[in-house]
């Protein structure tokens, strides 16, 4: 039977592992920290479960098989119908997201206009090309600060003007090469649909947790917890050795500057491009508050802010309104991001108190919170998610050419090819194609 190591227990890994082991392989995972899941963390404490990174899921065709493989899909947990409406913060209040923010004054004539006229702008990318540049080129400035930067802000915690565009958001790139116009490649473009009957947002009883949970059961013994990896060696029969055992592939599912250790000695290029990934701090401050504590009704998902507003925190999660059942009868969990690429590391100068008050009279001026939070959790994140830079196709190039140049040596983390929990899902069922097909042959 052909053994397979997996470096890194996180869902790109766990879902790597537990896809080879269905195929027949023998699976080991080894994971540096005591728990499986690497930012997915869910806890429950006081009566709230509480997600400590990700926190909910987008249906993606990939995402649902893997749901269905494991049986889980009894234990999805649609979000509210409210979930949809997001907000952004705008001079201090809060507007709602949607087509009439182009009729109710949010965005102005200019900005409409240039909505209009999209399809009609004829340059193209060209290299190197930020988000920003890449807006401000097809639609206009007035888009990028109200919309772009404070999604941006929600998706990589990162900076509009210094993410690329090519990396970051691939799709809406290759909409503009391949149909010359956004509005255009959304009409035409052929998209995979997944199933219609599940529900577009979701997670489960119990949190992410559960489906962590679910994929370390089913690789079993494979899974080594406290387990870190110094090197990866080849041996003289063109397998590999990790921790004393031999193996015909790995797969290093690390964050970028472990693998940058893992792979220095045979590429000291990559070695530095992975290196000099930046991941920036970000605190998740949660409160569980009493309803009747809070002026305004929650009836969305959260909200978003915009730069421009230069407030001290990222956004607001309304976590019950959409997963009511995280909170007990009567209360509401609101989870809170701060830092990210606009605070650089003014975060190490805050203590867990002063976030506190700083999210609690942030939280009272936007949504009328009054007194004191109930609950307070708050998680810090040193390093939290990759940043794909301006250039960061870089990157992706030296990963790909390593592979092409170390046979059995794969890739399958949130700093390849995508950093959301469906991009790593899908990396992952890729991943275990090649690894079939390579050790096949």
């Amino acid at each position: 039977m052909k053994k397979i190591c997996i470096i890194g227990g996180g869902i790109s890994g766990l879902t790597t592992a537990f896809l080879l082991k269905r195929k027949g392989f023998a699976v080991t995972v080894y994971e540096a920290s005591a728990a499986a899941g690497g930012n997915i963390q869910t806890i429950r404490k006081d009566g709230f479960t509480i997600e400590q990174g990700p926190n909910s899921l987008l249906k993606a065709p990939r995402l649902i098989d893997l749901v269905r493989l494991l049986d889980l899909e009894k234990k999805v947990i649609a979000a509210a119908e409210n979930a949809n409406k997001r907000y952004i913060l705008a001079d201090g209040k809060l507007e709602a997201m949607g087509p009439k923010s182009f009729v109710n004054g949010y965005f102005s004539l200019g900005t409409v206009f240039s909505l209009i006229r999209e399809p009609f702008v004829r340059s193209k990318s060209p290299e190197n090309e930020s988000v920003a540049d890449f807006v401000t080129r097809r639609l206009n400035a007035e888009f990028l600060d109200k919309a772009i930067d404070p999604f941006v802000s929600g998706v990589y915690a990162g900076d509009p003007r210094n993410l690329s565009m090519r990396s970051a958001f691939p799709k809406l790139y290759e909409m503009e090469r391949d149909f010359g116009s956004l509005i255009m490649g959304t009409l035409r473009r052929k998209v995979e649909k997944p199933d219609p009957n599940f529900p577009k947002t979701f997670s489960f009883e119990g949190g992410l947790k559960t489906l962590i949970d679910a994929l370390a059961a089913e690789i079993g013994d494979g899974l080594h917890l406290s387990t870190p990896v110094g090197s990866i060696e080849t041996l003289e029969n063109g397998k590999f050795s990790v921790n004393g055992a031999e193996f015909d592939a790995v797969v290093v599912s690390t964050p970028s500057y472990v693998a940058a250790d893992l792979i220095g000695n045979r590429d000291e290029r990559l070695a530095r491009l992975l290196g000099g990934v930046n991941y920036p701090q970000v605190a998740v401050v949660v409160f569980g508050v009493e309803s009747s504590k809070i002026e305004k009704t929650l009836d969305g998902f959260g909200f978003l802010i915009p730069s421009k507003e230069k407030r001290p925190i990222l956004g607001t999660l309304f976590h019950s309104a959409v997963f009511p059942e995280r909170a007990p009868r009567g209360f509401q969990l609101l989870m809170t991001f701060v830092g990210g690429v606009r605070a650089g590391k003014q975060l190490d100068e805050k203590s867990d108190a002063e976030l506190k008050t700083l999210v609690a009279a942030e939280l009272s001026k936007i949504i009328g919170l009054r007194g004191e939070p109930d609950f307070v959790h708050i998680k810090r994140w040193k390093r939290a998610i990759p940043q794909y830079r301006v250039g960061y196709e870089e990157v992706t190039k030296a990963c790909a050419d390593f592979e092409k140049r170390n046979a059995g040596l794969y890739f399958c983390s949130n700093f390849y090819r995508g950093i959301s929990m469906s991009d790593c899902v899908k990396n992952a069922f890729e991943t275990a194609g090649e690894i079939e097909s390579f050790l096949s042959r």
